[in-house]
């Protein structure tokens, strides 16, 4: 007996059959997934270590191997791949199948913590971990802003309004901006002038970081009122970069002296 000959045999239960496919297919169809852009979980993660001036076997074997060892007390960890190059490390981790977006957070928490744990344990001059796990974020639309008559600036400062009021819509997960300009303060000097006055570029960089720095100044006890000592001499604007005074650092100082001294003690 074929299919053909016990359906027209079996009226009742080929129409209920028929009857249950046609339901199950209007209810599935409607349960479909109809989103645009649906939402996708990549279960991946790359730690990336910096060690210049390292052969592969030392990244292997002071940065690579510690790492891995930390990351494999994970249970959620499926796969551990890791190459060594010169100066530089890179471990790539895969979770198991049924972590998905709603508790892979945690569990790339839980891998940054070991790796926390390590950073100690690794070389003097190796950099610290880099791990990488937002390879699922997906740019949907890209918005150019123009502004003819505008500096940058302004235009950054409109964009940066603009990201703030993009990041609280619903829906919105990341609002990133790109094209923005840097801002640098360019100093020329000249070498003539520089090396009569006994200075190098190593003074403007000592110099620009000593009179920019952020301390602690301390407090004042005035009966009962403590006074906070805030430091002054801050930079406000570019021109204020233009009159600084350059001094030596305490090194070229020490070795002015020391070449004084010895300069003295063969005159004697």
């Amino acid at each position: 007996m074929n299919l053909t000959e016990f359906a027209i045999n079996n009226k009742v239960l080929t129409y209920f059959i028929i009857a249950l496919v046609v339901v199950g297919g209007v209810a599935s169809f409607f349960s479909l997934g109809q989103l645009e852009d649906p939402d996708f979980t990549i279960k991946k993660a790359v730690v990336v270590t910096q060690y210049p001036g390292a052969s592969p076997q030392e990244v292997e074997l002071e940065v690579t191997d510690r790492i891995e060892k930390a990351i494999q007390e994970m249970p959620e960890l499926k796969h551990l791949y890791s190459i060594s190059r010169a100066g530089l490390s890179i471990i790539k981790v895969d979770i198991r199948e049924e972590y998905w977006s709603d508790t892979l957070p945690q569990v790339w928490d839980q891998m940054r913590s070991k790796i926390r744990d390590v950073i100690p344990q690794l070389p003097p001059g190796a950099g610290k971990p880099d791990v990488s796990d937002d390879f699922n974020f997906v740019y949907g639309f890209v918005l150019a802003v123009t502004g003819s008559g505008f500096s940058y600036k302004q235009m950054e400062d409109y964009t940066d309004e603009l990201k703030k009021e993009l990041s609280v819509v619903k829906g919105v997960a990341r609002v990133e901006l790109w094209g923005v300009q840097n801002k640098v303060v360019y100093i020329d000097g000249s070498e003539q002038q520089l090396s009569q006055l006994g200075l190098t570029a190593e003074n403007f960089i000592a110099t620009l970081g000593r009179q920019n720095m952020v301390v602690d100044a301390g407090y004042l006890d005035v009966q009962q009122r403590r006074l906070r000592v805030t430091p002054t001499g801050e930079f406000t604007s570019p021109e204020d970069i233009g009159e600084l005074y350059l001094r030596p650092t305490p090194l070229d100082v020490l070795n002015a002296s020391l070449d004084t001294s010895a300069s003295g003690a063969l005159g004697l």
